[in-house]
């Protein structure tokens, strides 16, 4: 079994397929909702708790788990309680004014891109939000994939501050959940197809 650290709450983990007959998983039929599934992952999330440091013991998670060539599986395992707290930190914070400058010596700050990703269970979700944002007159960079479970995501990307600190946009999380927009770009290309590339907004608000 190995394993990857992306970030604070993000974990991946590699089984074997030796590993996932050790912990009676089966990754072509397990059921998220069935008792045993969910006593395999307790087990393997325990031992990656004595290994790696990573404690998902007592927050909120969200688990996706693809089959690999090899005939073993592999889970990223995301803790939500972290990840929001984190966005939520950055929503407060909130830096200090500037100090005027003379006017000969003040120069425009270079924009940043910024990104977020939401991941969503139905394309209707993803419709529905891509006509609001059109309302909204939403005009930053926007891109759809669609992972191997059928779920369907959508990267934003503007410049300036993140979508997700702006008051105007909190309505995105009542239709989707938000990720890290790094993260996806890792998960996606590998258990994903990029079905739009660009212009997704503008595009899938007209379906």
């Amino acid at each position: 079994m190995e394993w990857i650290r992306i970030s604070n709450n993000k974990l991946k983990i590699m089984l074997t397929a030796e590993d996932a007959r050790r912990y009676a998983l089966s990754c072509e039929k397990a059921d998220y909702a069935d008792l045993l599934t969910r006593e395999a992952f307790r087990d393997i999330l325990s031992d990656m708790r004595d290994k790696t440091g990573f404690d998902a013991t007592e927050d909120k998670l969200y688990i996706q788990m693809y089959p690999s060539k090899e005939g073993g599986c592999e889970l990223f395992v995301t803790k939500m309680g972290l990840l929001l707290a984190e966005s939520d930190c950055e929503e407060d914070a909130i830096p200090p004014p500037e100090k005027q400058e003379p006017k000969a010596q003040k120069r425009a700050p270079f924009p940043r891109k910024r990104s977020v990703a939401f991941l969503f269970d139905e394309l209707s979700h993803l419709i529905s939000l891509c006509q609001r944002l059109r309302v909204q007159s939403y005009i930053g960079e926007s891109e759809v994939w669609k992972d191997e479970h059928g779920q369907w995501w959508l990267i934003l990307t503007e410049i300036g501050n993140p979508l997700t600190s702006k008051e105007d946009y909190r309505f995105i999380r009542e239709y989707a959940r938000m990720f890290s927009a790094e993260e996806a770009r890792l998960l996606l290309p590998e258990h994903g197809k990029l079905l739009c590339p660009k212009n997704a907004v503008s595009i899938f608000s007209r379906l």
